[in-house]
């Protein structure tokens, strides 16, 4: 893979308690707590769901430190099974005084468009400010995402508070193959 470091729209967007629109599975699909049981288990999960989205971040990021990140007090991950498969999960920093930050969020490919997301994303949200009594869950996202992303994210009731242009590493054949499907 070659990265190369490149100018991206980033839209960030946030949620309180009270703005959050209550979705619920139409499918058979459960929310689980979820601890790797190693640094490949997750970046396993971590490349199914991201690679069609560019993710790099924790690719890139040198697998001592992601082994000491994902088995902190700060970091939450939540899986979503439909028929005890993994259809994707949700990562959440808690690093910042009363936040949430969702790091990354997505499903597996074949689990898109099945109704699974809005359910499984405001769900998860929800277990942040019950079970931690936070103040806000925020998130960012670029437009490299899927091009319902921002759409979706307010149908759940998140609002943008700022867009920025941020320098981001993306793999040069991710950036071609998004370009063709979404141009």
């Amino acid at each position: 893979m070659a990265y190369i470091t490149i100018p991206v729209k980033t839209t960030y967007l946030e949620i309180t308690e009270d703005k959050i629109v209550p979705f619920e599975f139409k499918n058979k699909a459960s929310i689980e707590r979820w601890i790797p049981e190693n640094v490949d288990e997750y970046l396993s999960l971590y490349k199914q769901v991201g690679d069609d989205w560019g993710w790099t971040g924790r690719i890139l990021m040198p697998q001592d430190e992601l082994k000491k990140w994902l088995f902190s007090e700060n970091c939450v991950l939540y899986i979503l099974r439909v028929d005890n498969d993994h259809a994707g999960f949700i990562e959440f920093d808690l690093s910042q005084e009363n936040k949430a930050e969702i790091v990354y969020f997505g499903l597996l490919d074949q689990f898109i468009g099945r109704q699974l997301g809005l359910p499984f994303l405001s769900q998860s949200t929800e277990m942040m400010f019950t079970k931690l009594q936070i103040e806000n869950v925020w998130l960012h996202t670029c437009e490299y995402d899927h091009p319902s992303a921002i759409r979706i994210y307010q149908k759940l009731g998140f609002y943008i508070t700022k867009e920025t242009i941020d320098e981001e590493p993306y793999d040069d054949d991710f950036l071609k193959a998004f370009k063709e499907k979404y141009s």
